[in-house]
């Protein structure tokens, strides 16, 4: 009977140690495990590392609340499990992160892309990516931030899987508030090359406008700018460069830049970039609905033109409708940089009327339509005008009524048998039907100081009136400013006759 209640007892101690000491290898393998990630999160420069260890065994690790920082990087995950069928392989197997929170300073991007060509290096994959591991999943939250901007949160979401042959291959796809990007790739860890495509991007402009503008600055000074953008893109990563292409399309765009008086509405584009890095593009196309420059608005635009560097934009053909007829350009080229833009302006049925009405105090109403060729050059000190010329579009006639004592009678003697007609011309009593008219621009012949020379050949609207009116008129002094102020005191006139 004793014999039998000393064996039940030292079977109950036995069992009480094995189950001690299976909770101490338990105990044991958590605070392990717990050693082992500390150690390899160190070995990654990471920083305030912190996690808790809920689940260790050869096969299963979780760690739950994970958080440290790289540099100026942060990363954290509600959860992370690490699932190994062959516990005996060098490899974390299975490796799922859920809840992850990666916040991503978009000033941080802009002062990278502004700096020297020495730290802008730092952009690019310099060493390959050795992965310890056969799948891998992510999900959370990708944290758009800058200084007075409120955060943007995107839903991210990665899936990578190890191929045959040292290659990886994976989908990654982020979601949020006007803003959609999916994407695919292969990454080869033998020759260190990545393959990637983004079948579907789309952008919201207006609602990331603000977080665009930390990266890109926009010439011209403050702007507001509207639409959907979408783009696709396909390229790689080999031999340490970055090479990709795609398309860009843009709708229902709007551009305001108060500052200029411009504003841009119904803007359509569609380009082609052989080169992102390089912007490199196709010659595309850009249609806009309306734009409005000051008093000047401008109507169904079209242009092709291609960019063959960051700052250059070279145009093939554009035209539009303005002042009652249409304009068009001869090919040219767009500096970014000095915001200088040099064209030829081809004028077809212009109004005489709407380009009158644009000016200040100018004495004098037409009517009529003209064509013309004239070089244009706008930077930062404003509109040049070259040498070309306006003239009445053939077939066409064109009204004038003066309001300008003294032009047309100033060099004649009252005892002229036409000044009673010019004077009532010159006062606005008669109308004048100009079956001529040329607007020489700078002409090349002229004086240093001259910038037009305008030639009138008429004879008064009422049929009862018989005298011809013979009128040339000398612009001296910059046009640029009669066309913005009117006509001032810099305007010498010939005879009239």
């Amino acid at each position: 009977m004793t014999l039998a209640l000393n064996k039940g007892r030292v079977l109950w101690a036995i069992t009480l140690l094995v189950i001690a000491a299976f909770g101490v290898a338990f105990l044991a393998r958590l605070s392990l495990t717990g050693m082992a990630v500390g150690y390899l999160l160190r070995r990654a420069d990471a920083t305030g590392i912190k996690f808790a260890v809920a689940q260790a065994s050869p096969w299963r690790v979780v760690v739950e609340h994970l958080g440290f920082q790289i540099k100026t990087q942060e990363f954290a995950a509600n959860r992370v499990s690490i699932a190994r069928d062959h516990w005996w392989i060098p490899s974390l197997g299975t490796v799922r992160v859920e809840q992850a929170r990666l916040p991503l300073s978009v000033d941080d991007i802009g002062r990278n892309l502004r700096g020297t060509p020495d730290n802008r290096k730092g952009l690019a994959v310099t060493q390959p990516v050795n992965i310890p591991a056969e799948e891998i999943s992510i999900d959370g939250q990708l944290i758009i931030k800058a200084s007075a901007l409120p955060d943007q949160a995107l839903k991210l979401g990665l899936e990578a899987k190890q191929l045959p042959g040292g290659k990886w291959t994976g989908q990654l796809q982020a979601d949020g508030p006007g803003l959609s990007v999916k994407a695919d790739g292969t990454y080869d860890l033998v020759r260190k090359d990545l393959v990637f495509r983004v079948p579907e991007a789309s952008l919201d402009l207006k609602q990331w406008q603000r977080f665009a503008e930390r990266v890109i600055v926009l010439p011209g000074g403050p702007t507001e700018v509207e639409g959907k953008l979408s783009a696709t893109a396909e390229g790689s990563f080999t031999d340490s460069v970055w090479k990709a292409g795609g398309t860009v399309r843009l709708r229902d765009g709007r551009y305001q830049n108060d500052q200029k008086a411009i504003v841009a509405e119904g803007v359509e584009a569609d380009m082609t970039f052989v080169d992102f890095a390089k912007c490199v593009t196709n010659p595309g196309i850009l249609r806009v609905r309306e734009l409005r420059a000051g008093q000047l608005s401008m109507t169904d635009l079209e242009a092709e033109a291609a960019f063959e560097n960051p700052d250059e934009l070279k145009v093939t053909r554009a035209s539009l409708k303005t002042l009652g007829g249409r304009v068009s350009v001869e090919p040219f080229s767009y500096s970014i940089s000095r915001n200088k833009l040099e064209a030829v302006l081809l004028a077809d049925g212009i109004s005489v009327e709407q380009v009158m009405a644009l000016t200040k105090d100018l004495p004098a109403k037409a009517s009529g339509r003209v064509n013309g060729r004239l070089p244009v050059r706008i930077d930062s000190d404003g509109l040049h005008l070259g040498t070309g010329w306006l003239a009445l579009k053939p077939g066409v006639y064109a009204e004038i009524q003066l309001n300008a004592t003294g032009l047309l009678t100033g060099s004649l003697s009252p005892n002229s048998p036409s000044y009673a007609v010019l004077k009532k011309v010159e006062s606005g009593l008669l109308k004048l039907k100009i079956g001529e008219l040329r607007l020489d621009i700078r002409p090349p012949n002229a004086p240093a100081n001259r910038s037009a020379q305008l030639h009138l050949e008429g004879e008064p609207v009422d049929p009862e009136v018989k005298a011809p009116v013979i009128l040339d008129l000398n612009v001296n002094g910059p046009l640029e400013k009669l066309l913005n102020m009117g006509m001032d005191s810099r305007i010498s006139f010939g005879p009239g006759k």
